[in-house]
């Protein structure tokens, strides 16, 4: 695995359709998974059943479900940007 590979290192599914998740770079948030989910594909069927998409793990830092369906962390990361849902931690303030 390469060094600064952006890796998924906390994943969540909480209905409907929301997955809480954080970064290896510590970012972090809730991505909604619904338009994702509605597009056309056999992959992205299976997940339409909230059981099934409940049972998100993690495979090496990437999000992956039982039917082997997968998200890229660097589109999720990109995605969850675009539409507001990325946070980031505050900075740390040291005491003088």
């Amino acid at each position: 695995m390469a060094e600064g590979r952006l890796k998924v290192t906390s994943i969540r599914a909480i209905v409907p359709f929301k997955l809480v998740i954080t970064f290896s770079d510590a970012s972090f948030g809730t991505f909604d998974a619904a338009p994702m989910i509605g597009e056309r594909g056999e992959g992205t069927e299976a997940l339409r059943d909230r059981r099934f998409f409940g049972q998100v793990e993690l495979a090496n830092g990437v999000p992956t479900w039982p039917n082997h369906f997968d998200i890229s962390p660097d589109w999720l990361r990109e995605e969850m940007a675009k539409r507001g849902e990325l946070l980031f931690p505050e900075p740390v303030r040291r005491r003088r």
